[in-house]
């Protein structure tokens, strides 16, 4: 049997654009005249968050400090984009409440079907995600948690795909068992699982070379079960 790892934003689940959402709808319940645009705050999004930097070793940032290092992040943010300091710690102190909005994600319409699959065929899944701490609350809503034997979150570990610590942090529990990586992003999912010595799996964006398995759905996967 296998262990299936599964990331879980883009693979399992999406969402519109989450964070950026989130930031400027944070920012725009806060302050009522503004003039930053959606944009803006994309552009302030392309950095800062610790999957950014996995080569940064982020042990003393887990949990609630977790979430500390992202408000500097959307303070710093906001201050860079005109908003005055009180405003700007504010918006940040909304971000969270409103990320962790059930309202925000969706399975894709094979989520159900392929991680049932995994447990009827005797294999063990566990979700490995680069993601805030709290990520169980939301796949409790969406109604997946009692598929999984296991969560390893970077937001409580320390470590960002693709470091290899996320990946031995996983191996751990299951010693000597073959594992697969399933993911859609081909740094983080595929060059990082492949490093861990995890055969690999990249779904819902075509193909690509570094990749055992490149498949558009995620059925597709039950082939390789």
């Amino acid at each position: 049997m296998s262990v299936f790892c599964w990331d879980f934003d883009g693979t399992l689940a999406y969402s519109d654009h989450l964070w950026s959402n989130s930031v400027f709808r944070a920012l725009n319940e806060t302050v009522k005249n503004h003039s930053v645009t959606f944009q803006d705050i994309r552009r302030c999004n392309q950095t800062g968050y610790t999957w950014h930097t996995p080569e940064r070793d982020f042990t003393a940032f887990v949990g609630e400090k977790w979430w500390e290092l992202m408000n500097a992040h959307f303070y710093n943010s906001f201050i860079s984009l005109g908003i005055n300091e009180n405003e700007a710690r504010s918006a940040s102190e909304k971000v969270r409440g409103i990320i962790m909005l059930p309202e925000n994600y969706f399975l894709f319409d094979d989520t159900l079907a392929v991680l049932e699959a995994a447990k009827e065929k005797g294999h063990t899944n566990i979700i490995l995600s680069n993601n805030y701490p709290e990520l169980e609350t939301i796949t409790d809503f969406l109604g997946i948690t009692k598929y999984f034997d296991r969560l390893v979150v970077s937001g409580l570990v320390g470590y960002d795909k693709p470091r290899k610590e996320i990946f031995d942090i996983a191996k751990f529990f299951y010693p000597n068992e073959n594992f697969v990586m399933i993911g859609d992003n081909p740094t983080a999912d595929i060059l990082g699982g492949k490093a861990a010595g995890m055969t690999t799996v990249l779904v819902h964006k075509g193909f690509d070379k570094n990749a055992d398995y490149c498949f558009d759905n995620l059925n597709d996967i039950i082939s390789i079960m």
